[in-house]
């Protein structure tokens, strides 16, 4: 009998995937910054900065000018010089290397939708900030073809009607935005 998670909205989530989408949803609602992912490398220019929680962004210690478009929403948009970065908001800190020659074994973060706005995935309703949608996959297939979707993936959309439990919507440094590499995101399920 298939179990049931909050992240599909009453869709079944098999029993081998209980656990991990308990663990996903956990890590949604966790606080820190989005966009850019730890210990990433960004290339030269602006950067889109996306955070979840409270307290003043700050960028190497300085306060950066930020937007709040609902409750526990911080955006921003800053153009660090060249080199090592940190970013903070309240205890959460995210690394990032600006720029060519980064750290070894640091990877390019990809920000993901490049082009597309807050408002493309979610809302605010009475100051608080939700995903278009019963289920954060269809948001997805407004830009994403669904007829491709079973190509690349061992499950249908059905079994994994939630995108965000392997990929990121903010940006990833891995492959295809996902939130660690493949072999790693697969066996969170298929030990």
């Amino acid at each position: 009998m298939p179990h049931r998670s909050g992240i599909g909205r009453g869709r079944a989530c098999p029993a081998r995937l209980l656990t991990f989408c308990f663990a996903a949803a956990a890590a949604l609602a966790e606080e820190g910054i989005l966009r850019p992912t730890d210990k990433s490398v960004i290339k030269a220019g602006p950067l889109s900065v996306v955070a979840s929680g409270t307290g003043e962004l700050r960028l190497d210690g300085k306060t950066v000018t930020v937007s709040r478009p609902a409750a526990g929403v911080v955006t921003a948009h800053v153009n660090p010089s060249p080199g090592m970065h940190e970013l903070t908001l309240g205890p959460k800190k995210t690394q990032f290397f600006m720029g060519p020659n980064p750290p070894q074994g640091w990877k390019e973060f990809r920000p993901h939708p490049p082009a597309a706005a807050c408002d493309s995935c979610h809302t605010a309703a009475s100051g608080t900030w939700a995903i278009k949608g019963d289920l954060a996959g269809e948001n997805c297939f407004r830009c994403h073809d669904q007829k491709v979707f079973p190509k690349p993936h061992q499950h249908n959309s059905e079994v994994l009607a939630e995108c965000q439990l392997c990929h990121n919507p903010h940006g990833s440094t891995e492959k295809f935005h996902l939130k660690m590499a493949k072999e790693t995101a697969c066996k969170q399920c298929h030990g």
